[in-house]
């Protein structure tokens, strides 16, 4: 008599336990409801996912309540839902939210997640509800494959100008005559202000949809957009170690002619012109972002020795500069040889007895970087070969 009191004891227990855990609450496994679909296009398809409510009423439409009756009518107003509505589909609607990881320009083959959106404290809470759910993949299949245009195939595109103030231009190749591009407007992303290494996207619109294209032409469009780079285009030069050897060879030999020319065309009858010999040059470069008047400066700058028949030698600095140099895109120099400067600031030399001989130029390289070169400082990058 004894043990089957403890039987039932124990029986009586075990099912207190339950009731206490599990208070009736129910478990729904959403992956048995779920639809889905894919149409449309191969690499043009879409897909969308459901959840099947018909199936989903018939298995629980009797055993799904809610468990307040008194707020149900608020309920239902809060989420915009009609009061005819079964508290099975209530359920679904207030507490299950569904998407896919990718729902567009799907192809044949291609392998689409659903994601889970539940409220389980609301199901818990309103219908006694918890839920059971899984990663589900779905291969998407049976889009329709059609022949593909790329409207890329059949523009060139092509960059011009100078390094970094490029620009680019598209044309059709017309050689190729396709009926398609009379519908197509190609917009760069960028069209000026590009330098070398820059990537433009091209942008290919289609004044009609998909669906028309298909019907008028039996192809779908492959491709949308493209990205090109402008690699090779001429562009202003931005250190001297740019210019080659034989091409500063040159122009250093230009300058000497230059300031001998120069300099002994000012020289009174009792002053003879010794030397003019190139002592190194200063580079400047335009910071990115600034708008100057020059790209670049080249100054090419020379030690000039002047002598007085009575008196002793005279040394000064003069310069030859240049301005806008560029490394054309194939590989040549390009620069306006006419279009150079020499020191204008007047530097006096008085002799005893002769009075003030003025010459064009500085006294020292201080004089001459100070007014040339550190007066640009906030406009320009600069490096120099002098090393004295």
């Amino acid at each position: 008599m004894k043990l089957k009191q403890n039987i039932f004891l124990l029986i009586f227990t075990i099912l207190l336990l339950l009731g206490l855990t599990g208070c009736g609450k129910k478990t729904v496994v959403l992956d048995d409801y779920l639809e889905f679909s894919s149409e449309g296009y191969d690499t043009k398809g879409t897909a969308t996912v459901s959840f099947d409510y018909r199936k989903f009423e018939d298995e629980y439409g009797k055993k799904i309540k809610f468990k307040k009756k008194d707020e149900r009518r608020k309920f239902i107003k809060e989420y915009s839902l009609k009061s005819s509505i079964s508290d099975a589909k209530l359920l679904i609607s207030t507490c299950v939210k569904l998407e896919l990881d990718e729902d567009s320009n799907l192809s044949n083959g291609d392998t689409v997640n659903v994601k889970f959106d539940c409220d389980e404290e609301l199901a818990e809470e309103y219908f006694g509800v918890e839920f059971s759910y899984s990663d589900v993949e779905y291969t998407v299949e049976n889009l329709k494959k059609v022949d593909k245009f790329n409207p890329f195939d059949y523009i060139k595109v092509t960059f011009t100008g100078t390094s970094p103030n490029g620009s680019v231009s598209i044309e059709t190749d017309k050689a190729k005559k396709r009926e398609e591009l009379q519908y197509f407007t190609f917009n760069p992303n960028k069209i000026e202000g590009i330098k070398i290494g820059d990537t433009i996207k091209v942008i290919a619109e289609c004044d009609i949809n998909d669906d028309e294209f298909i019907e008028k032409f039996g192809s779908i469009i492959e491709k949308t957009e493209n990205e090109y780079k402008c690699d090779n285009i001429d562009r202003y030069v931005t250190k001297a170690d740019e210019i080659s050897e034989k091409a500063m060879n040159e122009l250093i030999a230009e300058g000497n002619s230059i300031l001998n020319e120069d300099a002994a065309s000012g020289l009174s009858e009792t002053e003879k012109l010794i030397n003019v010999a190139y002592v190194g040059n200063y580079f400047l470069s335009a910071k990115a972002g600034i708008s100057n008047w020059s790209e670049n400066y080249l100054y090419l700058v020379y030690k000039i020795q002047v002598s007085n028949s009575k008196y002793a030698q005279l040394d000064y600095y003069d310069y030859v500069r240049y301005e806008d140099i560029k490394l054309l895109a194939d590989g040549n120099f390009s620069l306006d040889l006419s279009n150079y400067q020499t020191a204008r600031t007047r530097l006096e030399h008085f002799y005893p007895e002769e009075g003030g001989y003025f010459y064009y130029g500085y006294q020292d390289l201080s004089s001459f970087t100070n007014d040339c070169i550190t007066s640009k400082a906030d406009n320009y990058e600069y490096t120099t070969s002098i090393t004295q």
